[in-house]
């Protein structure tokens, strides 16, 4: 879920940013890309922000990722333990896309 947004600076929470290994593995895809200042995780609350380049994020490339980004988003939302590994896949699809 977004909390909080304006260009350059968005902040998302949900149960799955309790997570180390998934934040971890979300945050080296991320890190990637040059439009990425910084990210940082709170895991006792569930939430990372996320500062970025809005110039740099261009929508055209992010308009056709919007279907991956909502189910993506769906599973983090109702994230469990169980639904792990199908986020796991998820997350190696983005970074196949990064």
């Amino acid at each position: 879920m977004i909390t909080s947004f304006f260009p350059g600076r968005v902040r998302l929470r949900a149960p799955i940013f309790k997570e180390a290994d998934l934040v971890e593995k979300a945050r080296l895809i991320l890190g990637k890309s040059d439009a990425v200042k910084k990210i940082e995780n709170n895991f006792l609350t569930g939430s990372v922000l996320i500062e970025y380049y809005p110039e740099k994020v261009p929508m055209k490339k992010l308009l056709p990722m919007q279907e991956f980004f909502a189910n993506l988003a769906k599973e983090a939302q109702h994230f469990d333990g169980s639904n792990r590994q199908k986020i796991l896949s998820m997350l190696d699809e983005l970074e196949g896309i990064f």
